[in-house]
C-alpha cells in the first residue's frame, strides 16, 4: 500500500473525530467525510505505521444520512465537521462516541441514555471568536484551517446567528476601511439569543487607536443591539486570547441573558454554554439528578457567572460556588443579586483550592456538581471531592474521553455510577455535552 493509490471501501464505522473508518484487508484507515455503510472509492493521503488516512475520490453508494453541507467553506474549515451527516446520524455518532470512551477510558460497558437536543440545529451559537489577519494589503477574517494557522475567509457560518454573521462582516469593511488591519487580533461577538443584546470586545496589539473609536461609532450607529463594545490589549504571543487590559468603548462591559427564568450578566472572559436552546434541557437534568429538596448544601465547582449554581439556590437551603476567572465570580455575585438569591456565596479559587477551602470550613455537602473545561478536573479537585463525601456527584462535561477517566477515579473513591446522559450542544460538529450522576456507596 502506498500513498496516491485508489482503493474501493466500504465503511465500517467512525473515529472519535467522525471520520469514516476503513479496512484494507487487517489495515485501518480514516476517510473524512465518508458515511458509515457507505461504499466508496478512496485515495490514500497518508501512511502510518498502524493505520493511514484517506480522501473520498467517489461515492458508490450512498447512505440515506448523507447531506448536503451547506457551508461554502466546509471542507476548508476545522469546525463543523459533520454536515454531511443528517441530526439522526449525528445523534447516534455521537451517543457511541460516549460508549467507546466509557469503555476505552474507564473500562465500563454503558449504555448512554439517548441524546438530548433543542431545535436549531443552526445559527444556534450565542458566542463568535474570529482571528484577523492582514495579507497583501487585504484583511482576512474567518476560522483556522484544520491544523494549521491559516485563516479561511467566510461570509456565512451556518452555525452562527445572522446577525453576528451580518455584524462580523460589517467589521471587517471596517477594519479595512479605518486601516486596522495591524492593530487588530481577533473580534469577539457574544449574541444573547433571549434578551437580543450584543457585545463586540476587540483584542489589539495597540491602544489606544483612534481607528477604534471610529468603528466603534460606526457599529453602535447600525446596529442598536450592540450594548458593549471594549477593547483587550493583547501583547501576549501564545493561544491565550482574552487576556490583558480591557478598555470600554462604549456601554457597559457586559450584557445581559434569560435562562430557566432567572437573568445572568455575561462578560467578555466570563464562561456562559454556547447553546441557548439545549442548555435548559442539560440544566434541569443536571439538576434532577442533584434530587435537591430544598434541604441540601451544593458545592458548584467551576461555577463561571454562577448560572447552575442560582437556579439550584432556589431548590436547595445553601449553595457554594467556586470560580478561577475573577471576572467570572464578580459577574456571578452580581447575578445572584439581580436575581434576589440569598443563599449562594461565591469564591474566587482554583477548584481544587476551593474544594480544599470548603474542607477547612468543616462544610458538610450533600451534593458536588462539577462542570469542568475540556481537561477534566485536576486529580487535587477529585481527591478533595473524595474528602467532602457528598452523596451525589453531577459531572456536566464537554469531552466524554476526560469524563470517562474523572468517573473511573471516582468508582474507585467509593462512587457508583447511577445515570449518563448526552446532550448535542453542538450540532454539526463532532463535540458532545454529558451529564452524569455518582452516587456514594455506603459503607
Amino acid at each position: 500500500m502506498e500513498k496516491n493509490e485508489v482503493y474501493t471501501v466500504t465503511c465500517t464505522g467512525y473515529s472519535e473525530d467522525g471520520a469514516g473508518v476503513v479496512r484494507i484487508g487487517s489495515f485501518v484507515l480514516f476517510v473524512p467525510g465518508l458515511l458509515e455503510g457507505e461504499e466508496a472509492e478512496i485515495g490514500i493521503t497518508a501512511l502510518k505505521k498502524n493505520y493511514g488516512y484517506g480522501r473520498v475520490i467517489r461515492i458508490l453508494k450512498r447512505s440515506p444520512h448523507r447531506c448536503d453541507p451547506v457551508c461554502s467553506v466546509y471542507r476548508l474549515c476545522g469546525g463543523c465537521q459533520l454536515q454531511h451527516m443528517d441530526h439522526e446520524e449525528q445523534e447516534r455518532f455521537k451517543r457511541e462516541k460516549v460508549r467507546l470512551c466509557f469503555k476505552n477510558n474507564a473500562g465500563l460497558d454503558i449504555v448512554p441514555d439517548p441524546v438530548r437536543t433543542a431545535e436549531p440545529f443552526r445559527n444556534y451559537r450565542n458566542k463568535v471568536q474570529v482571528p484577523v489577519q492582514q495579507k497583501d494589503g487585504k484583511i482576512r477574517m474567518g476560522f483556522y484551517r484544520l491544523h494549521s494557522n491559516d485563516i479561511i475567509d467566510y461570509e456565512n457560518c451556518a452555525v452562527q446567528t445572522d446577525l453576528s454573521n451580518e455584524l462580523t462582516m460589517y467589521i471587517k469593511e471596517l477594519i479595512q476601511k479605518y486601516r486596522l488591519g495591524n492593530v487588530m487580533r481577533h473580534v469577539l461577538v457574544k449574541h444573547a439569543h433571549n434578551t437580543g443584546q450584543v457585545m463586540v470586545v476587540f483584542v489589539v496589539r495597540k491602544y489606544p487607536d483612534p481607528g477604534l473609536e471610529k468603528l466603534t461609532e460606526r457599529i453602535v450607529r447600525q446596529y442598536p443591539a450592540v450594548r458593549s463594545v471594549s477593547a483587550i490589549l493583547n501583547k501576549r504571543e501564545d493561544n491565550v486570547i482574552l487576556d490583558g487590559k480591557q478598555y470600554l468603548l462604549h456601554g457597559e462591559l457586559y450584557i445581559e441573558e434569560i435562562l430557566l427564568g432567572c437573568r445572568f450578566r455575561i462578560s467578555a472572559r466570563s464562561f456562559f454554554q454556547i447553546n441557548p436552546y439545549t442548555t435548559p434541557l442539560l440544566y434541569e437534568t443536571a439538576l434532577e439528578y442533584a434530587q435537591l429538596s430544598g434541604k441540601e448544601t451544593v458545592i458548584d465547582l467551576y461555577c463561571g457567572t454562577g448560572t447552575i449554581g442560582i437556579i439550584a439556590a432556589s431548590r436547595a437551603k445553601k449553595v457554594y460556588g467556586i470560580e478561577v476567572v475573577g471576572d467570572a465570580v464578580k459577574d456571578a455575585e452580581k447575578n445572584a443579586e439581580m436575581n434576589q438569591v440569598r443563599n449562594i456565596q461565591f469564591l474566587n479559587m482554583d477548584a481544587g483550592q476551593g474544594a480544599q477551602a470548603v474542607i477547612r470550613s468543616k462544610i458538610k455537602a450533600d451534593v458536588v456538581i462539577v462542570d469542568p473545561p475540556r481537561k477534566g478536573c485536576s486529580k487535587e479537585t477529585l481527591n478533595a471531592i473524595e474528602k467532602i463525601a457528598p452523596e451525589r456527584l453531577v459531572y456536566v462535561s464537554c469531552d466524554p474521553a476526560t469524563l470517562a477517566r474523572d468517573v473511573k477515579i471516582m468508582a474507585e473513591k467509593g462512587y457508583h455510577l447511577e445515570k449518563v446522559t448526552p446532550f448535542d450542544m453542538f450540532p454539526q460538529s463532532v463535540h458532545v455535552e454529558t451529564v452524569v450522576l455518582m452516587s456514594r456507596i455506603k459503607d
